[in-house]
């Protein structure tokens, strides 16, 4: 008789690897309430005469100052590794200002209105006003950036960030106004474009057993880009141009965004008010 052969051990079944993580995803959009300063533009000024000896100013100066105005800023992160994330974000703002400046009134006349944006070749004389201006400014920011979470608890978080931003800055200036050779435009404009590497800080702590959490987002930023502007007078009534210049330059424009708040979260975790 001979020994019948032993079957082999089965071998083991496969044990399958637990499913990695879900990313978790996260969107906001935020209301931006901006008052641009350090550029209004002081366009015109009340004299007692047309120009020339004697004329000297006299009231006040016509500023083109602007106020505040709304904007907004939306983006989008997820979460791919328990200490990684990676967003992207974008950031809006439109805003204008107007002014109109009058001749002054002057016992027995003689007001007028000077431009303090012509250029001195052209010898205008003042207006009898008004002079009028409009002056515009807009920008669009985009950024992405890598995150990684140097510290996170269940009361509190930091995070330092890397990445790029695209910035764009447009100005545009225009005054009107009749003087002694017809009317007369003197626009400006100036134009930016560039893109750079940004680096920052972010933290949140929790307050208490609260939901509420105090937080803070600091980011530098250098964009290299090109400025462009240009400067015209023109007069509509004969149509000659009184004056032109063109410029542009390469140039470094350092940025610094920083922001201290209190934030409310929801008891799911999924909403978040700031």
């Amino acid at each position: 008789m001979y020994m019948q052969p032993v079957a082999a051990c089965p071998p083991p079944a496969p044990v399958c690897p637990p499913p990695p993580p879900a990313a978790k995803w996260s969107i906001w959009g935020e209301a931006l309430w901006i008052h641009p300063t350090g550029i209004d533009m002081a366009h015109a000024q009340q004299q007692n005469g047309i120009g020339g000896a004697g004329t000297v100013p006299f009231g006040d100066i016509g500023v083109a100052d602007f106020d505040y105005d709304i904007g907004f800023r939306v983006g989008g992160e997820v979460r791919y590794a328990p200490k990684e994330s990676i967003y992207v974000q974008y950031t809006w703002f439109e805003t204008d200002a107007m002014s109109s400046l009058v001749a002054p009134t002057i016992p027995g006349g003689g007001g007028a209105v000077g431009s303090l944006v012509h250029h001195p070749g052209t010898a205008l004389t003042a207006s009898a006003g008004p002079l009028d201006a409009t002056y515009d400014i807009d920008f669009q920011v985009g950024e992405a950036a890598w995150r990684h979470f140097v510290s996170c608890t269940s009361t509190s978080e930091v995070t330092v960030l890397v990445g790029a931003r695209y910035g764009k800055l447009d100005q545009s200036f225009t005054q009107s106004g009749i003087f002694g050779g017809g009317v007369g435009d003197t626009i400006t404009a100036i134009g930016f474009d560039g893109a750079g590497p940004i680096g920052g800080i972010t933290g949140e702590h929790l307050i208490g057993t609260s939901r509420f959490t105090v937080y803070g987002r600091a980011v530098a930023g250098a964009l290299t880009g090109q400025f462009q502007s240009r400067y015209t007078m023109f007069n509509q009534t004969t149509g000659t141009l009184l004056a032109q210049s063109n410029w542009s330059d390469d140039r470094i424009v350092p940025m610094l965004d920083y922001e201290v708040g209190v934030a409310w979260i929801g008891p799911q975790g999924h909403l978040r008010l700031a």
